[in-house]
């Protein structure tokens, strides 16, 4: 399977087949889908944008601002009556012109990088709106779990979790991007 990109925090139109058991397209579905959406690899919950059907077995969902609001994967489920499961993916790279390529380092005490460790990137510190998450290479710097990219984000303040086993982390890490 080949993810398409999505643009980050707008509404993203999506369509699709729907087919049977012997591979025949099943028209009349309509609004009678269930579509679920996983981001960046969090559990499946109900889609809450707007699908319907265009014709001939072919249906379209236009997504939410909020089910793209989070860097890296949107995994999408879509089951129907009689209808074989679809499974869709798509990747949220796309960034502001603002944005800043930012480099975050992980390290023990003398300077020691942390590698493997999980980091979320929020804008609050609550954790709940994360806008990036990766893991630290060899060097103890923040990447994009699948594109390897460092984060690039608008400058601000942000908060940055860091988790990793036999590392204790002063969570959250707050840190400001400045503008070059």
């Amino acid at each position: 399977m080949t993810a398409l990109e999505w643009t980050l925090d707008q509404q993203n139109l999506i369509t699709f087949v729907m087919i049977d058991g012997s591979g025949g397209e099943i028209s009349g579905l309509g609004g009678t889908l269930s579509l679920e959406i996983s981001k960046n690899g969090a559990a499946f919950l109900p889609a809450a944008g707007v699908q319907a059907e265009m014709s001939d077995g072919w249906y379209k969902y236009t997504a939410t601002a909020g089910e793209s609001d989070t860097f890296g994967v949107v995994s999408i489920k879509v089951t129907g009556a009689g209808a074989i499961q679809q499974n869709l993916e798509y990747v949220i790279l796309g960034r502001s012109i603002y944005a800043e390529e930012f480099t975050y380092t992980v390290t023990k005490p003398g300077a020691i990088p942390v590698a493997g460790a999980t980091v979320s990137v929020s804008t609050d510190d609550a954790g709940v709106r994360v806008v990036f998450s990766g893991i630290t290479d060899v060097f103890g710097v923040l990447r994009h779990m699948t594109t390897n990219q460092k984060p690039w984000l608008d400058p601000g303040w942000y908060y940055f979790w860091v988790f990793a086993d036999g590392f204790i982390a002063s969570n959250p890490d707050l840190e400001e991007v400045v503008a070059t």
